[in-house]
C-alpha cells in the first residue's frame, strides 16, 4: 500500500468530498471543510505539474481545467453601466436604482455573485482531486481505487440501516432527504444510486483481475487466487443489491447499462480462458443480487417505475428551465443562480403544490440557464477530449498492468453513466459525485507519476519492473509463456543479477 504524503493527501480528500459532499445545495459547512482540504492537495499539485519534465500530455487537460473555472470567474468581473444594463433581464435591477435615485454602479454578469461565489469554489475539490490523480502512479491508483470501492460498501451499509431504521434514522444526515428510502451519505437517492453503479464499474475491474488464470505453479483451490475471487464476488453483490434499496429509477437502469459494460472489461481482458471466467463471476454475482433483492425490495422498486414522470413535474421544470435560458442568453444568469431565476420565470398555472424546485433535473439545461453559451462550449470540449481519450483506451494498447488497463476503461464507463445520468438528474450538483467523475477522468488521462517513481528510484531492477508494467498489452505474455522471460518483478533470488545492479 503506497505510503507516500501525496497520495495519503489525495485520498483523504476524496473520501472526505464523499463523505461530506452529499448535499445539493452550495453553502453548507461541510461544502467549505472539504473546499479548505482541497486547497493543499490542490497547491502541491500544480507545485508538481509546474515542475514535471514531461507534463505536455496533460497539458490539454489543464488548459480544460482553466476553462471550466473561468467560466463562473468571467461572470464575477465589474462591468461598467452601459455594459451590464445591455445584458438579458438585467432591467429591473437598473430601474431599482433609478427609483432609488443612485448612480448605477458597476456590477457583474452573474444576477447573484454570491451565488456564483459559491458555485466556483465547489470546483476545488474536484479539480484538485482530478490533478492528483493525474500525478499518481499505477500503483498508487490501484490503491485509491480499491479506498473508493471500500466506501462504496460502507455506503451500502449505512443504507441498508436506514431503511431498517425507517424515516426517523439517526443515520440520515440530512432534514430534507428521502425519509423512506436508502440515501447513503447523500441527501438524494439518486445520487447514492450514482455512487453505487459507479463503484460496481471499479469493482467489476476488479472481479476480472481476480477471476483471470492463477499465476503458474498455483490452482484455483489456491487461497491467494480464491479469496480474491469470493470478496471481489461478494462486493458486486452488496453494490447491486444496494442499488435497489435506493429505489432510484435511473439508478436502476443506469446499474445495468453498467453491469454490461462490465462484461465488456471482461471481455477485453486478454487473460480470458477456460473455466471461471470474468464475464461468468459478474454474471453470478448479478444474479445473485437480483434474487436478493426480488425477496425484500421488487415490490417497491416496481412502484417506483408506475409512478408518472409528468406528474412529478419534471417536464414543465424543462420547459420552463430552457425559457429561462433563453431569456438570459447568450453570456446566462451566473453560476448557482437557478432557483432565483426560475422562480421569476415560474407562473401561477405551472406551480407545483408542496414541491420546491432546486434543479432542473437536467444539468445540461440547468448549466445553459446559468452560463449560457461559454459553459455549454466548455463542456462539449471536455466531452472531446473524454471521447478521445476513450477511444485510445479501448482501440488501442495503453500502459500499466492488465489492471491498471481495466481500471482506466471502468473510468471511462463512470464518466459515460453519469453524463447520461446528468441528463434526467443533477448528480453532479453534489461535492461527492464531482469527486467521483473527476476521479474517473484522472484515471482516463496517462499517469505523470509514472516517470517520476522510475527516475527516483536508484534500484535498477525496480526500474525494470516499471517498464515491464507499461509495455503494451500486445507484447505481454500469456498465462501460458514462462513467466521469467516477460516478467522480471517476479523473478526470485536466484537469479543472478549484474555486480552493478547489487
Amino acid at each position: 500500500m503506497p505510503t507516500d504524503r501525496f497520495f495519503l493527501l489525495c485520498a483523504v480528500v476524496l473520501v472526505s468530498c464523499l463523505v461530506l459532499g452529499g448535499g445539493t445545495r452550495a453553502g453548507f459547512l461541510s461544502d467549505a471543510a472539504i473546499q479548505l482540504l482541497a486547497i493543499p492537495l490542490l497547491l502541491m499539485a500544480l507545485r508538481r505539474i509546474a515542475g514535471h519534465p514531461s507534463a505536455k500530455p496533460a497539458r490539454l487537460a489543464l488548459l480544460l481545467c482553466l476553462a471550466i473555472v473561468l467560466v463562473p470567474a468571467l461572470q464575477l468581473i465589474p462591468l461598467p453601466p452601459g455594459v451590464w444594463t445591455a445584458l438579458p433581464n438585467r432591467a429591473v435591477e437598473a430601474e431599482t436604482f433609478r427609483l432609488l435615485a443612485q448612480d448605477l454602479p458597476w456590477m457583474p454578469a452573474s444576477l447573484s455573485p454570491r451565488a456564483t461565489w459559491l458555485a466556483m469554489l465547489s470546483l476545488l475539490p474536484p479539480i484538485a482531486v482530478f490533478l492528483g490523480t493525474l500525478l499518481l502512479n499505477y500503483g498508487e491508483r490501484r490503491a485509491l481505487s480499491i479506498v473508493v470501492i471500500v466506501f462504496g460498501v460502507l455506503s451500502a451499509f449505512v443504507g441498508l440501516a436506514q431503511v431498517a431504521e425507517g424515516p426517523s434514522s439517526s443515520l440520515r444526515f440530512y432534514e430534507i432527504t428521502n425519509a423512506s428510502e436508502a440515501v447513503g451519505f447523500f441527501a438524494n437517492r439518486n445520487h447514492l444510486a450514482a455512487l453505487l453503479y459507479a463503484i460496481t464499474v471499479l469493482a467489476a475491474a476488479w472481479a476480472v483481475e481476480a477471476a483471470s488464470p492463477p499465476a503458474p505453479g498455483r490452482t484455483r483451490l489456491d487461497s491467494r487466487w480464491l479469496v480474491p475471487v469470493i470478496a471481489s464476488f461478494t462486493v458486486l453483490v452488496i453494490l447491486v443489491a444496494a442499488q435497489t434499496m435506493a429505489r432510484s429509477r435511473a439508478g436502476l437502469g443506469l446499474t445495468i447499462v453498467a453491469l454490461l459494460g462490465a462484461a465488456v472489461l471482461a471481455w477485453r481482458d486478454p487473460r480470458n480462458a477456460s473455466g471461471l471466467t470474468p464475464a461468468k463471476l459478474l454474471l453470478a454475482a448479478t444474479a445473485l443480487a437480483m434474487m436478493f433483492a426480488t425477496q425484500f425490495a421488487l415490490y417497491r422498486v416496481m412502484e417506483r417505475f408506475a409512478d408518472d414522470s409528468v406528474k412529478e413535474g419534471r417536464v414543465t421544470i424543462a420547459r420552463l428551465t430552457a425559457e429561462a435560458a433563453q431569456h438570459n442568453m447568450p453570456v446566462g444568469a451566473g453560476m448557482g443562480t437557478f432557483v432565483p431565476v426560475y422562480g421569476m420565470q415560474e407562473r401561477a398555472a405551472d406551480a407545483m403544490l408542496d414541491v420546491y424546485v432546486n434543479h432542473a433535473h437536467n444539468d445540461f439545461l440547468e448549466l445553459w440557464l446559468e452560463a449560457g453559451v461559454t459553459g455549454l462550449g466548455v463542456v462539449a470540449l471536455c466531452l472531446l477530449w473524454l471521447v478521445g481519450r476513450s477511444w485510445r483506451l479501448w482501440r488501442r494498447d495503453a500502459p500499466g498492468t492488465e489492471i491498471d488497463v481495466s481500471i482506466a476503461r471502468a473510468g471511462t464507463i463512470i464518466v459515460a453513466l453519469i453524463v447520461a445520468h446528468s441528463a434526467v438528474d443533477y448528480p453532479l450538483r453534489t461535492g461527492a459525485i464531482m469527486a467521483i467523475i473527476a476521479f474517473a477522468c484522472g484515471l482516463i488521462a496517462p499517469s505523470l507519476g509514472v516517470e517520476t517513481s522510475v527516475r527516483e528510484s536508484g534500484d535498477r531492477p525496480q526500474a525494470a519492473k516499471f517498464a515491464a508494467k507499461r509495455r503494451p498489452l500486445s507484447q505481454r505474455p500469456t498465462a501460458h509463456e514462462p513467466i521469467s522471460q516477460h516478467q522480471p518483478e517476479r523473478w526470485g533470488n536466484d537469479v543472478e543479477w549484474p555486480k552493478e545492479w547489487r
